[in-house]
């Protein structure tokens, strides 16, 4: 075995790697090719890994010292477990201890711009978790200063940057001013100092932190240690049947990264899908320069497997050192996502973001870029093999006769196309997951690469008869080229496309989306002041406390009041919200459109039945008149469907799995937090007079009007967006390498071509025409497939927006991306075209010749 292990290593290198190195100018391309794909791929993948690791503090990192056996028992409504469930699952037989744990993000706004922390209220058992830190030394009662509100302790180093000494107050969300003060500090720690970078706020227990964010009389989760070798899963899922779940420790996700990774997890399969198409035009070059070699290694004996095997180590090879090269400009891109997107997506979750250099990446860049060769060389290796080496032989000069694509890409691609449709339109209504409906739209895109690759050959074709007619010197050369590197041509404008169709539909949502946010209160509330305990879409629980609600009913001096309650059932696809509303208020029905007999749904939620969004009843399989089971922090419970609506307002997550109850069946049923309150006015005008008013009265809360609510909307809704619209510029960045790519590479590559066709006649003016003919063909190809890609994309979409982003969004178009991304496609072909034009005139044609 090692013998011909050997043997084969021996032929690879003499063949193969032999040839790699020798004509290391083509494959220089090869490798940036993989590497510009690949940096895309290691970037996003930091990125996710970094949203996830603040949110590990939930569970993961609170375990980190306790092994590899610590269970965690987390209820099926967030933050919502009953105290009583502690004294059920210690008596559990193997329990060795039980751990309660309140925890959840915050935000603290001194005035120096708001600071995320993650508050920690536990026994001190929690030593048992973390290791030991001297819990009740720190927070005794003779080492705490006293001060208004409850005692929380920092870190040192924290309170240092924050500017804030024992005693002091610790303005909280939703609360009165005197709600919490710095009761401690602690010098850093280890096992603290791993949890949201640093940032953490220590109660003195779980009741403490409960208060803290507004969940006195609950847990966030239980962490059980079992005695040494007993299996518990078994019977501590039995003695939580129906108000938690039980399993190793995981993240607690918001829910707006849900509909954000699916965002991500496109950039990143695009990145590779780059990497690929890039290679692929180096690599086609290659093959046509060493076709005639393999053909003759072929009729000496050499095997067809032994050939494509060597060929597959190539371009994994080539691909591996493109994904090492990768990996310093993937992280430095990383670092940049993190920078701009993520904070964006996690603005006001109390999550602290922190990039770190971890050597992992290093496997993930040369796996990826290894893929991407293999991916590249293996469609090219295959057709060599499959013709034969009589047939390579033959092919003496260079392509001789056009390579035509096929069109079964272009029906793959129109059938990818219509899947989408059908599976995101079901989508759209709840009926089929999220994993699913995300993947619809990676199959559209998948689809529309396909159907580039196929149309853009023919569509090149048809441009460039007119130029023929006109300028047939021009046009036939131009012709001539186009036919007999079709696929190449192909995948340059698939991908200058593929970056056009992402920076248009990313620009054009966050347009719609904008506009749809802004209008919601002006169309429900017009004449309301709406007072939330945080600011819009920020993903951290907050609430507005009773203390609080009392002061804006006073300022209210007789206009109406009602207030929402909210609580969340959680899921890492598939969160549901629980809106508590009154029945048939102002709140209401800005908040819902029912889909049939509102008095109906009104009157059934007053009676305790409750109402479901569409997306809800879609998962559910309910319609008026059914009954559904749901759980609640005491078990699950059935309810009785009054009706159906469509979210008509954005709530306070981006979520479109909405389940509307009564505001007291919320706050009695699923311990829902308060977390809106609308006083009605009876102008706008008098409502905007008194802003001031009621933001005086708590802190952290956001009163707005209608242009408050406006600018909140022009400020939010993008900052969601606004990284992904850069990304797909990005990429038609990228796009601009390949095209320079094909053009230089058809300046080296062809060089015996080129001076044949000098020795007939053609002047390099006329060579430098057909390379401007080429550009200006590309350009146009781009633009048209741009266009319809951005537009096929928005409508994607638009259907998922339902659920990921919990209002529909209109199809509909925007004029700047419209604009903007055809003239960067142009200015981006010109660019790439510059150069190749330039180099044009100089070849010696005589001394090309003698040379081959």
């Amino acid at each position: 075995m090692r013998g011909r292990i050997g043997a084969a290593l021996r032929v690879f290198g003499r063949l193969h790697l032999a040839a790699v190195l020798r004509d290391w100018r083509r494959n220089v391309f090869t490798v940036v090719g993989v590497a510009v794909g690949v940096t895309l791929v290691v970037a996003v993948v930091q990125l996710n890994q970094v949203l996830l690791r603040p949110f590990d503090a939930f569970g993961p990192a609170l375990a980190e010292g306790a092994g590899s056996e610590v269970l965690q028992v987390i209820p099926l409504v967030e933050g919502r477990l009953p105290a009583g469930a502690v004294a059920e699952v210690a008596a559990v037989p193997g329990v060795d201890a039980v751990v309660p744990v309140t925890a959840g993000m915050t935000q603290i706004d001194l005035g120096g711009g708001a600071e995320g922390f993650f508050v920690l209220g536990a026994t001190c058992a929690v030593e048992r978790l973390l290791g030991p830190f001297d819990c009740a030394g720190l927070a005794s009662a003779t080492r705490l200063t006293p001060g208004p509100g409850l005692p929380l302790g920092m870190s040192e180093d924290a309170a240092r940057d924050l500017g804030l000494t024992p005693g002091a107050p610790i303005p909280l969300p939703g609360r009165a001013a005197d709600a919490a003060h710095l009761g401690w500090t602690f010098p850093a720690r280890a096992p603290l100092d791993g949890m949201n970078a640093g940032r953490v706020l220590l109660a003195t227990s779980p009741t403490d932190a409960g208060r803290v964010l507004g969940a006195s009389d609950h847990l966030t989760s239980l962490f059980v240690l079992p005695h040494a070798g007993a299996d518990l899963s078994g019977a501590l899922a039995a003695a939580t049947d129906g108000i938690a779940s039980v399993g190793p420790p995981r993240p607690q996700i918001p829910a707006i990264y849900a509909s954000s990774k699916q965002t991500l997890d496109l950039t990143a399969i695009a990145g590779l899908l780059i990497g690929v198409l890039i290679a692929v035009n180096t690599v086609l070059f290659g093959f046509e320069r060493r076709r005639r070699v393999m053909g003759t290694i072929g009729v000496l004996g050499a095997t067809p497997r032994r050939i494509l095997a060597g060929f597959l180590g190539e371009g994994a090879l080539l691909g591996a050192v493109g994904g090492l090269l990768a990996v310093p400009t993937g992280y430095l891109l990383g670092a940049w996502l993190v920078d701009r997107f993520g904070r964006s997506v996690l603005s006001g979750s109390g999550a602290e973001l922190a990039l770190a250099w971890d050597r992992s990446i290093i496997a993930l860049g040369v796996g990826a870029g290894a893929v991407c060769g293999l991916l590249a060389m293996a469609v090219p290796a295959w057709q060599l093999v499959r013709e034969g080496p009589l047939a390579s032989v033959a092919g003496f000069g260079g392509v001789q006769a056009p390579r035509r694509v096929s069109w079964y890409p272009m029906l793959a691609g129109v059938a990818l196309i219509v899947l989408a449709i059908v599976v995101l339109r079901r989508f759209n209504k709840g009926e089929v997951s999220l994993t699913v409906g995300n993947a619809g739209i990676f199959l559209g895109l998948a689809g529309f690469t396909a159907a580039m690759i196929s149309l853009t050959p023919r569509l090149v074709r048809v441009l460039v008869t007119p130029v023929a007619a006109r300028l047939p010197a021009i046009g036939r050369l131009a012709h001539g080229d186009i036919r007999r590197y079709a696929l190449m041509f192909a995948s340059t404008a698939a991908i200058a496309a593929l970056g056009a169709t992402l920076a248009i539909g990313a620009q054009t949502m966050q347009a719609l989306l904008t506009a749809d946010v802004s209008g919601h209160k002006t169309a429900g509330l017009p004449t309301s002041l709406v007072i939330e305990p945080k600011s819009m879409l920020d993903q951290r629980p907050a609430s507005i406390d009773d203390a609080t609600y009392a002061r804006i009913e006073e300022a209210a001096r007789g206009n109406p009041v009602d207030d929402q309650w909210t609580a969340v059932i959680p899921s890492p696809t598939e969160p549901r919200l629980i809106v508590g509303v009154t029945p048939g208020s102002r709140q209401a029905t800005a908040l819902a459109t029912p889909l049939g007999d509102a008095d109906r749904l009104w009157n059934g939620l007053r009676a305790g039945e409750i109402g479901l969004s569409v997306v809800a009843a879609g998962r559910l399989g309910a319609a008026a008149g059914d009954t559904v089971t749901l759980p609640t922090p005491t078990g699950y419970a059935d309810f009785r469907v009054a009706g159906v609506f469509d979210p008509a307002m954005l709530s306070d997550s981006p979520i479109g799995d909405v389940v509307l109850v009564s505001g007291t069946q919320a706050a009695q049923r699923w311990a829902a937090a308060r977390t809106r309150v609308a006083v009605h006015f009876p102008s706008a005008p008098e409502a905007a007079a008194q802003v001031d008013t009621f933001a005086a009265l708590g802190e952290g809360l956001s009163v707005y009007d209608n242009d408050r609510w406006r600018a909140a909307a022009a400020t939010v809704v993008p900052r969601f967006f606004e990284p992904f619209t850069v990304t797909g510029y990005v990429i038609m960045g990228i796009a601009g390498v390949s095209v320079l790519n094909i053009f230089l590479l058809g300046l080296v590559q062809r060089r015996r071509e080129r001076a044949v066709v000098r020795a007939l006649g053609a002047t390099p003016g006329v060579e430098q025409a057909v390379i401007v003919v080429q550009a200006a063909l590309l350009a146009a190809a781009c633009v048209a497939a741009g266009l319809a890609g951005g537009s096929g994309l928005v409508y994607l979409q638009a259907l998922t927006s339902p659920v990921n982003y919990g209002v529909q969004v209109d199809w509909g178009a925007v004029g700047r991306p419209l604009v903007v991304v055809p003239l960067c496609l142009v200015a981006m072909a010109a660019a790439a075209a510059l150069y190749p034009v330039l180099h044009a005139r100089r070849l010696e044609t005589a001394a090309e010749l003698r040379s081959n």
